[in-house]
């Protein structure tokens, strides 16, 4: 069975972050990771558990789920999107609730300050990230059950049924 590290797509989470400057990146390369992970286990309910995740947070395909394309790569490229922008979801939120107390707005006499719009800023491209993602794969909803088609013999001129 094969599997993939979920450090293979840090180089595409930093992009989407526009954390591209490798002398003074924002993020470790740890805290992406978990990032990765934490979208990974988020999104698994949407995509009906098709891909698990083992003790050492490698993702596997789900040997009892149906795929488009075989192996490799492991997850399908259709899905990168989803992973990258739950991730991005994941950090977006967290350093949007580390830093809520650093937003302020103060005037006196002579000087004003706001930081106010870096705040709905952060809240803007949050919500972008969420409406493509869900744009690209719906939110599970509960629904009912598929029906399927009972063969009902003996039913008068019932034209599914044959002799």
């Amino acid at each position: 069975m094969a599997t993939t590290n979920l450090s293979e797509y840090v180089v595409k989470l930093r992009l989407h972050l526009g954390d591209g400057d490798s002398g003074n990146y924002r993020y470790t390369e740890a805290w992406l990771i978990a990032a990765l992970q934490s979208g990974m286990e988020a999104l698994l309910p949407r995509w009906n558990y098709k891909y698990l995740l083992n003790t050492q947070d490698f993702v596997y395909r789900n040997p009892h789920h149906t795929f488009m394309f075989p192996q490799p790569p492991v997850i399908q490229y259709g899905d990168i999107r989803p992973m990258i922008l739950m991730a991005a979801i994941v950090i977006k939120g967290g350093s949007l609730e580390n830093s809520s107390w650093n937003f302020a707005s103060w005037r006196d006499a002579e000087i004003a300050f706001s930081n106010l719009e870096a705040s709905r800023s952060k809240d803007k491209s949050l919500d972008r990230d969420i409406d493509e993602l869900n744009s690209i794969l719906p939110e599970r909803v509960k629904r009912l059950a598929q029906p399927t088609k009972g063969h009902l013999p003996g039913y008068k001129d019932n034209p599914y049924e044959h002799d």
